[in-house]
């Protein structure tokens, strides 16, 4: 039944086989006709566009490589096709791009295994790999490969690199498990992934092989060709790098014995029953590297128990046996032969009997399991040692292993006892006949009380014990602490307080039971008071912001020179240094110490901030403690408050230095404004009022002018800064006699601050006076005399011959005003805020029942109110919030009031001062008001 088909697929196997028989012989005729032919002709493309191809015999020749002979002759490509195709005879076109820098070498070969560095990791720790094959030939070359020269007419098969393997060799307990891991590093510096491993363990080696690492390849890696880990037997497995990261654990909840092996690394594990070597041989069967494809690793199989001493605590001066056990075979069979060392890591408290002094000893193993070694103390010795035990298994020559140290650990002994330790300490240098303390610390370091302390120290001559502890007795000469008793670990502060005139040294002595004694010396050098300071500014008054300079002098008035002389100078709260803005300075003397008598000057410049008396302290300093403190004070005011203020001169010149004129001539009024304060002033108004007599000719036309207004001639100048004048002149006529023609010159500015002056003339008839007058005169239109526009002046005495009014005139009428200035700029929490207050009837007529008020902002108190021309007014009533003055019952017209009101606040704060005044002539009142910050 079966052998109908098996013909059917045995013919359809021949018709197969003659069928690609065919086509190969078709392939290489045609191959063979193109050979003998160096261009291949082809129909060309008609240029006219009328037809698609060209007729002939227009043609296209294609050339062929390889026709003419450039790497082959034609049989040989037919031959070797493919090692044309692969290594041609002629030159490619140089690249576009250099080729890329070559890649890191490897990694550190005993760097930590699973770095964790993503999919390119580095090398697993092994030897490193030699680069004597990175460019070789294959491993095997085969049939003509063996004559070729160049190595691109070789096949490239198989894939370079060098196995790595970790460790290498490793001691472990029989019965335990080993993992050897292992990868291949390729020619970029990288663990390969998917590569063949095949571990091999040696015939004469013992134990076997337990679990090869597997991959566990996806579909997809089987599809590739990755091939699964097996064990084939006890000593055979094969293995493969692995494509991903592997996690080995012991299955359990720790982490720390967890092995991580990265992508490329794969593992192996075995574990032994008996004593021994085993050899394991990791094989990269791909690579080809013959001498860097495979790596051995060594395990040492040992069988022992151990046991070190344990900690021991003796009386100082006993001697103590360190027994160390070792055992074989579950702790049955002693280690007979096995080696225990022993070396303490304190010779100076022990060494070991019967080596002659020495701190490290070698014991074997006796018959029942034991090393024992003896410790000897030292004499007088105590405290704790600490013993470094090993356990070393000799090598033999029957397994062929070396000597090994499988085991390493401490013994620890206390020899226990008191002991006594001593620290004093004092200042090195004091002052003559001044204070100064010495201390002691006595300790019992040991592990046993101490028993009978007692502490002494000597008094020289010249010293004087001004105070001590509770428990201390003084003598004469000395100072006795009887301690008794000291528990172990305990401590014991001692002081004294002394004087002295001269050096000393204070000898302390401590002892007790057991001959226990500790002696320490304290060395003090005192020197007398050998140093001066003065300090003395050169002015004793100033004003707030200021400075002030201070000239310090430091002498020495001692027999010695005075070393590292400095000094220092503090200022008080309200006063800053002027370079460093700070209270304090300080100044070292560079150019050697201070000789005997000599003066060391200098100086430092201070700013005052606030008013009162500012002082600053000055201390000079010396080595050998030499000390001197002096001080120096100022007093401060706060700076005037900056005014506004004015001066006017006046003067009227007659023609020829008379003293009076006459109708019809012309004299010349003259005013002068100066601005005799600190602060500019603005839209000053300057006025000359003059009586009907004369008539404005020509006036100062440098500012603008006002000369519309009868009997004024009125000026506006905008600015006028501190210390600057002004001239204004007017050219008057005088046009009928008068005995006496007054003209008043004044100037008020902005700022409040006016000043006026005035003077008269004489103005006589002329010689025509007489005769009639064909026009009346021109008359003023009353007989008041006249006023200056905005406030009052000096009003002149009425001229005698002035005809009397001939209609009533009505009286000027102006207002009642109040100025406000703050003394204080920027005043601080709780210092007085002081305020000039200025109430002025600027009015023509009498004024009465004057009322000031001003609600109290919250956190200020009103400190004072005064009035110097009027003390009656410097009372003042609260009725709640509100502040009432005494009442002013009556204001002359013209008249000024000045109150002097101080103020203070208890918080940081800005506030207004609000001032209302009413009176019956202005019942409804005007307001002035001035804002204050209050800074902290």
């Amino acid at each position: 039944m079966s052998l109908p088909p098996f013909r059917t697929t045995a013919d359809q196997l021949r018709r197969d086989e003659r069928f690609a028989r065919a086509v190969f012989v078709s392939v290489a005729m045609l191959l063979v006709a193109l050979s003998g032919c160096s261009n291949l002709r082809l129909p060309a493309i008609d240029p006219t566009g009328r037809c698609l191809l060209s007729p002939l015999p227009t043609t296209t020749s294609l050339a062929i490589p390889g026709i003419n002979g450039e790497c082959c002759n034609c049989l040989g490509c037919l031959n070797n096709l493919g090692s044309c195709l692969r290594c041609p005879g002629f030159d490619f076109p140089t690249p576009a791009f250099t080729d890329p820098a070559d890649p890191p070498e490897c990694l550190d070969p005993n760097a930590t295994i699973g770095s964790g560095l993503g999919s390119n990791e580095p090398c697993v720790p092994s030897a490193g790999c030699g680069g004597d094959c990175l460019h070789g030939p294959p491993a095997v070359l085969y049939g003509t490969e063996i004559n070729a020269t160049r190595s691109c007419d070789l096949p490239s098969r198989g894939k370079r690199g060098c196995i790595l393997l970790s460790p290498q060799k490793i001691v472990a307990p029989v019965g335990g498990e080993v993992m050897l891991l292992s990868g291949i590093c390729g020619t970029d510096g990288y663990l390969q992934v998917g590569e063949p491993l095949e571990w091999m363990l040696s015939n004469d080696s013992v134990g076997n092989i337990i679990d090869v690492g597997d991959d566990d390849p996806g579909v997809l890696h089987q599809l590739a060709g990755i091939q699964k880990a097996t064990k084939e037997n006890p000593s055979f497995a094969r293995g493969v790098t692995s494509t991903k990261a592997t996690l080995v654990t012991r299955g359990n909840q720790n982490l720390a014995d967890d092995v991580k092996l990265e992508k490329g690394q794969t593992w192996l594990t075995l574990s032994s029953a008996s004593e021994g070597t085993s050899h394991v041989t990791v094989l990269a069967p791909e690579s080809e590297c013959w001498d860097q494809r495979k790596a051995s690793a060594t395990i040492y199989w040992v069988d022992a128990r151990w046991q070190f001493p344990a900690p021991q605590r003796v009386a100082a001066g006993t001697t103590v046996d360190l027994v160390t056990r070792v055992t074989r075979a579950e702790g049955a069979v002693p280690a007979r032969g096995w080696k225990v060392r022993y070396e303490i890591q304190q010779p100076e408290l022990a060494t070991f009997a019967g080596t002659d002094g020495s701190s490290v000893v070698e014991v074997n193993v006796d018959d029942s399991g034991n090393a024992m070694s003896t410790l000897v103390p030292n004499p007088a010795t105590s405290g704790n040692a600490v013993i470094d035990v090993q356990v070393i298994r000799p090598g033999g020559g029957t397994d062929n292993m070396p000597d090994l140290t499988l085991g390493r650990g401490q013994a620890f002994v206390t020899w226990s006892s008191p002991q006594l330790t001593l620290r004093t300490g004092g200042p090195e240098v004091a002052s003559y006949n001044a204070p100064f303390d010495v201390f002691a610390n006595v300790a019992n370091p040991g592990d046993q009380p101490a028993t009978n302390v007692q502490v002494e120290v000597s008094i020289p001559d010249g010293v004087r014990v001004l105070g001590s502890d509770a428990f201390a007795k003084v003598f004469t000469n000395s100072v006795v602490w009887d301690i008794g008793t000291i528990p172990p670990q305990q401590q014991l502060d001692l002081s004294l307080n002394l004087t002295s005139t001269s050096p000393l040294a204070l000898g302390f002595r401590a002892s007790a039971d057991g001959d226990l004694l500790v002696e320490e010396v304290v060395r003090v050098d005192v020197f007398r008071p050998a140093l001066a300071v003065r300090v003395t500014p050169d002015q004793d008054r100033l004003q707030s912001g200021d400075p002030v300079r201070f000239v310090m002098e430091v002498e020495n008035t001692g027999d010695r020179a005075l070393r590292d002389v400095s000094l220092k100078a503090l200022g008080d709260s309200n006063m800053v240094h002027s370079e460093t803005g700070s209270r304090e300075i300080f100044n070292d003397k560079t150019d050697g110490p201070l000789q005997p008598g000599e003066v060391w000057s200098s100086s430092a410049t201070f700013i005052p901030t606030g008013p009162g008396r500012r002082c600053v302290e000055v201390s000079a300093t010396a080595a050998a403690g030499q000390q001197a403190q002096a001080s120096a004070c100022v007093t401060v005011i706060n700076p005037p408050v900056a005014t506004p203020a004015v001066s006017t001169t006046f003067s009227v010149v007659v023609p020829n230095g008379r003293d009076r004129t006459i109708v019809g001539e012309n004299v010349i009024a003259r005013g002068v404004v100066e601005n005799t304060g600190k602060v500019p002033l603005t839209r000053l108004r300057a006025t000359m009022a003059y009586d009907p007599q004369l008539d404005p000719v020509q006036a100062t036309m440098d500012y603008p002018r006002d000369v519309n207004t009868p009997y004024v001639v009125a000026w506006t100048i905008e600015s006028l800064p501190p210390g600057e004048s002004v001239t204004l002149e007017t050219v008057f006529r005088s046009n009928a006699p008068s005995q006496r023609s007054p003209i008043i010159f004044a100037v008020q500015s902005a700022e409040g601050a006016r000043d006026s002056r005035s003077d008269a003339i004489q103005i006589l008839p002329g010689q025509d006076s007489a005769a009639p007058l064909t026009a009346p005169p021109r008359l003023p239109p009353a007989t008041a005399p006249p006023t200056i526009p905005g406030g009052p002046g000096t009003t002149p005495a009425p001229a005698p011959a002035s005809p009397p009014p001939s209609q009533p005139v009505t009286p000027r009428r102006g207002s009642l005003r109040m100025d406000i200035l703050q003394r204080d700029i920027s005043p601080r929490v709780g210092d007085p805020i002081r305020y000039a207050i200025s109430l002025t009837n600027d009015t023509t007529e009498l004024d009465s029942a004057v009322e000031i008020a001003f609600d109290s902002p919250p956190g200020i108190a009103i400190q004072s109110l005064a009035v110097r021309t009027s003390p009656e007014l410097s009372q003042f009533q609260r009725s709640g919030n509100t502040i009432y003055f005494e009442e002013i019952r009556s204001l002359k017209a013209g008249e000024t009031i000045d109150y002097e009101l101080v103020l203070t606040s208890n918080q940081a704060q800005t506030f207004n001062l609000n001032l209302q005044a009413t009176s019956r002539n202005f019942p409804a009142g005007i307001q002035a008001t001035q804002t204050t910050e209050v800074v902290p």
